[in-house]
């Protein structure tokens, strides 16, 4: 598979590029009034968690991990003033909000399939853990910029944004760059 020049695995790591993961159902704690933050996000497979913990520390974040309820893993990043200004862009008073300058780069993308993407018959499943109309629409949006369409999701199956046709689940693979180790069919082919 040629990996495209506009792709996850062609551009640097940025800390914007968390904003994927707030997708997937991360969640901010902000500490010092707000100057200093901590990512989190809950995962359900050990290779998810792995491989989330080498994509912060691409960005020069620490993280750990702790078992949480229902068997899921929490995934943190270290609490800093790095991600002061990330935790303020999304957040309106104690609830999650998608910034005004939401722009979900291919990195981003790749973040949100690392902690929710799975694949499924029909096609690849972007998951988002009970996001609320705004969260929903924005990631929507995002999807349709970089080119990968969707169809909306809803129910038994989970919440989020499934991805179908051969041709657009290779637009989705050249975004979102090789398959992380462990993921087993996990992952657009």
């Amino acid at each position: 598979m040629q990996f495209s020049l506009f792709g996850a695995e062609a551009a640097d790591p940025l800390v914007e590029d968390l904003d994927g993961v707030l997708l997937a159902g991360g969640d901010w704690v902000r500490t010092d009034g707000g100057a200093a933050a901590r990512l989190s996000v809950l995962v359900a497979e050990s290779w998810r968690a792995e491989a989330l913990q080498a994509e912060f520390a691409d960005r020069g974040l620490a993280s750990d991990t702790a078992a949480a309820p229902g068997e899921l893993i929490a995934v943190r990043t270290e609490i800093t003033p790095r991600l002061g200004q990330q935790a303020q862009r999304w957040t309106r008073g104690a609830n999650l909000r998608p910034p005004a300058d939401l722009a979900l780069s291919a990195s981003g993308l790749r973040l949100w399939a690392v902690a929710a993407g799975r694949a499924e018959e029909g096609g690849y499943l972007l998951r988002m853990l009970d996001p609320d109309y705004l969260l929903h629409r924005a990631a929507g949006a995002q999807l349709a910029r970089l080119g990968v369409t969707a169809v909306e999701v809803g129910g038994r199956t989970g919440t989020g944004w499934r991805v179908t046709s051969a041709k657009r689940l290779r637009r989705l693979a050249e975004l979102i760059g090789a398959p992380p180790p462990g993921c087993g069919r996990d992952w657009p082919a």
